[in-house]
């Protein structure tokens, strides 16, 4: 049996070891996936244990997808230039970083067939996350992208993109609001990244929050007649092509509709 997990600070809201366990069993791949939590300071420990408990591989969240990078043997070099690594594959205890969060971004606008070529995009937050999501918007023809931040003079402006900070985003109106920011997650449900005046300048809203399945974020954009995703397809997309690295296999995108699929069946079920 193979095993796998996933890194991050605070884990209790993670879909993640059903989602995969639900993965395995539709490419009958005998394997199991854990949780490990921990503190920042413990992150080198962390990276020793995946080497000596030989893990095959992770998968790595919040705030660690920049953080890892040091400790890393080999980083991709897509995962290199978004300067982000979500997924760990070891080899030997070799450790290799991978970025698989570009796919499950882009499985968000393929399935709902929403063109971004031309548009003008916002994006809450300014991690690793973001860096994922304006990679996929800068390759697929995206005019002009405003990155929200706490602290937008810490970063260089180009001709096309644009460093705000959270009052100057209430004088913004684009196509696409997207919040890759952790507000608004379990348990903090209540909360938003932005106002309610804020959203009604946008004509899609994306939440990259799962959980809960629809933000209040996502609860404005409805109410306001805002066409809306959240994070799940991008969850269900990374997984699948983490696996894909862990396994050096490919997933047919038939499987991926049914893993859609039945995954979205399992959370109507558990509400």
């Amino acid at each position: 049996m193979n095993f796998y997990g996933l890194l991050g600070e605070t884990l209790g809201h993670s879909f993640s070891p059903r989602l995969h366990k639900l993965i395995y069993q539709k490419t009958k791949v005998d394997a199991a996936y854990k949780l490990f939590p921990f503190p920042p300071k413990e992150l080198q420990q962390a990276m020793d244990g995946i080497r000596t408990l030989s893990i095959e591989g992770v998968n790595v969240t919040i705030p660690y997808k920049e953080a890892v990078l040091p400790y890393l043997d080999e980083v991709d070099s897509f995962a290199k230039k978004l300067g982000a690594v979500n997924t760990i594959k070891n080899i030997n205890g070799k450790l290799i970083g991978y970025n698989t969060d570009y796919n499950g971004f882009g499985l968000i606008l393929n399935r709902r067939n929403w063109d971004v070529n031309g548009k003008v995009a916002v994006i809450l937050g300014s991690g690793g996350a973001a860096k994922t999501v304006e990679a996929y918007l800068v390759d697929h023809g995206i005019r002009q992208i405003y990155i929200v931040t706490r602290s937008p003079e810490r970063f260089e402006h180009t001709e096309n993109k644009t460093y705000v900070n959270y009052e100057e985003v209430q004088s913004l109106c684009g196509d696409y609001l997207i919040n890759t920011t952790p507000i608004g997650m379990y348990p903090d449900c209540k909360s938003t990244p932005v106002n309610e005046k804020t959203i009604q300048n946008f004509d899609y809203i994306i939440d990259l929050i799962y959980n809960p399945t629809e933000t209040a974020l996502l609860k404005l954009g409805s109410k306001n007649s805002k066409q809306t995703a959240n994070g799940l397809d991008m969850l269900v997309g990374q997984a699948v092509r983490a696996v894909e690295i862990w396994q050096e296999s490919s997933i047919d995108e038939e499987i991926i509709e049914q893993l859609i699929f039945e995954w979205g069946e399992q959370q109507e079920d558990s509400l």
